[in-house]
């Protein structure tokens, strides 16, 4: 596979970024705790042997061994070798039928039927049928999961089984995100999830997938084998390993020294060094993974007991949005690995717009600040976590780095992202100021709206990563409009305007698009997608 060059962006370095290697713009890719002991066969700890097993290097661990607890991508990614949904997405993000063989909607668009596929069975020889995809739903809707699966069945009204080969569910508007929604639910057993605790979830992973569980060992490996009685196409990687490594050198050295097959997240500073390595590549693409500051806008706001919060004065948000030198950002601390971030909305999604983004002003910040009252600023936490997305720790201290030259006092609150994430849920109210990450493979714009922008309502399950309680009736108004539009164009043009009120309202700070990097040995072929997830079987050796 002849190698991909990567542009060398010299750039002045900031203190904090310290000293970086080369990066680049948009290119497209060429191509628990104790268990039961490895299987024989199973990947080791050092690369893999053969030409039937794989080791893949994670820039951190999974958060759960139950899939429901947390909507997080790498853990995502790990779920879907051993679990399903009803069905799945193709590389392009396309919708295929993978547990449902077929499905149609009522003219009203309110009723969708899911035809189950014959003979499935799971990893422990039991059939498949409508009971356990029922009980799967009704866990994945509970609202206590700290990533929310319940805004993936907010609109269901019924979900019933009139048969062991049939799934219908209703909903109380039409759904165009239906297909999407149902690709995120995992169906596991009914007597493995129903009234069971996420202990008891975690301690029996028995699903339809690809692979079969063979061991984790936190902070160290995830090793899985080849499920040969799959009812689809049997991979011919037999053998994988997921090895979580959330130090970046020891991440670069891993796959210099070939104990490790394909890196994901690979260091910004160690590009470079990779790319001129014989038997390595480099892959990157632009990547759906964006980075934001959420803002607490309750007037009333329970985290400033007693006073009014500052942050509920749309000039304050203006100014901590053009308080922020985004580009020096990208420049100095991604190395240019990382695209300028305008509206929630990524380029090619229904209701994408190009949005010009407002210049760094920090003069113009503090006379703003001064107009809403703060001409002395005023005091915040920023919670952010260090091991989540790239260089998240570095991102943050710029952040308030630059909060504090315009006068606001930032206290930095950096944890790893196995507390982050149970830490920030809404309902929990206890970030005021917050930076974090998401990514959405729907397509359509509505999808982000809806778990984003939407007011945020813990039972009904919608607004569930809208972390800073922004509430704008207006904006809720537009996104069920959307819901009801079945013509694509008319909704696109209803989901830019939601959007354009929420920006002008300074709902959120973007600040940028992560690229996906990755490193392969040049004896493989892999094409990465566009949702960042890696799969095992994707991969083929030469």
């Amino acid at each position: 596979m002849m190698k991909k060059k990567i542009c060398l962006l010299m750039a002045a370095i900031m203190a904090v970024s310290g000293c970086l290697a080369g990066c680049g713009g948009s290119q497209t890719p060429s191509t628990s705790g104790e268990s039961t002991s490895v299987s024989e066969g199973t990947a080791e700890a050092g690369g893999a042997e053969g030409n039937d097993s794989l080791v893949i290097a994670l820039s951190s661990d999974i958060l759960s061994m139950d899939p429901y607890r947390y909507d997080e991508g790498p853990t995502n990614q790990v779920m879907l070798h051993m679990y399903e949904g009803l069905v799945s997405q193709a590389p392009d993000m396309s919708f295929e039928p993978c547990l449902a063989e077929s499905w149609e909607q009522s003219e009203d668009a309110l009723t969708w039927t899911f035809h189950l596929r014959d003979g499935v069975k799971f990893h422990d020889g039991e059939v498949l049928d409508s009971a356990d995809v029922l009980a799967s739903i009704e866990t994945a809707s509970n609202p206590d999961s700290p990533s929310a699966y319940s805004g993936y069945t907010s609109t269901f009204s019924s979900v019933e089984a009139p048969d062991e080969k049939t799934v219908v569910i209703k909903t109380e508007k039409p759904n165009p995100l239906m297909l999407f929604n149902v690709a995120q639910i995992y169906i596991l057993k009914k007597e493995n999830v129903e009234g069971k605790t996420e202990e008891e979830i975690a301690a029996n992973v028995v699903g339809t997938g690809r692979y079969k569980f063979v061991e984790q060992v936190k902070e160290d490996h995830i090793d899985m084998v080849a499920n040969e009685d799959y009812w689809g196409e049997v991979p011919a990687i037999k053998n994988v390993r997921f090895r979580p490594i959330t130090n970046e050198a020891t991440r670069t050295a891993t796959m210099l020294t070939g104990e490790v097959d394909f890196t994901i997240d690979i260091s910004v500073r160690d590009i470079d060094r990779l790319e001129s390595t014989d038997g390595i590549s480099v892959l990157k693409q632009k990547g759906l993974r964006e980075i934001y500051l959420n803002l607490d806008s309750r007037e009333d706001s329970p985290l400033f007991p007693g006073q009014k919060n500052p942050m509920s004065d749309a000039r304050v948000r203006e100014a901590m949005y053009l308080a922020i030198d985004e580009a020096t950002i990208i420049k100095n601390i991604m190395n240019g690995c990382a695209f300028e971030m305008n509206s929630i909305v990524p380029e090619n999604y229904v209701g994408y717009q190009e949005v010009e983004r407002k210049a760094y002003d920090p003069e113009r910040a503090k006379e703003l600040l001064a107009e809403a009252g703060y001409p002395d600023g005023f005091e915040v936490t920023l919670d952010a976590p260090n091991d989540r997305y790239m260089n998240d720790d570095q991102i943050a201290q710029a952040v308030a780095g630059y909060f504090e030259k315009v006068g606001i006092k930032v206290n930095l609150n950096l944890m790893p992202k196995s507390n982050f994430f149970s830490y920030i849920k809404p309902a929990e109210n206890n970030s005021m100021l917050l930076m974090t990450g998401w990514s959405d493979a729907s397509g359509d714009g509505l999808s982000l709206l809806h778990d984003m922008l939407y007011t945020f309502d813990r039972e009904t399950g919608v607004g569930t990563v809208n972390r800073g309680h922004y509430s704008n009736a207006e904006v809720d108004a537009l996104i069920d409009q959307a819901y009801m539009e079945p013509d694509e164009g008319k909704r696109a043009e209803i989901i830019a305007s939601a959007d354009q009120i929420a920006r002008d309202d300074f709902a959120y700070i973007p600040l940028h698009f992560e690229q996906d990097t990755y490193a392969i040995k040049d004896t493989l072929d892999y094409t990465p997608r566009m949702n960042k997830y890696v799969f095992a079987w994707e991969f083929s050796y030469r």
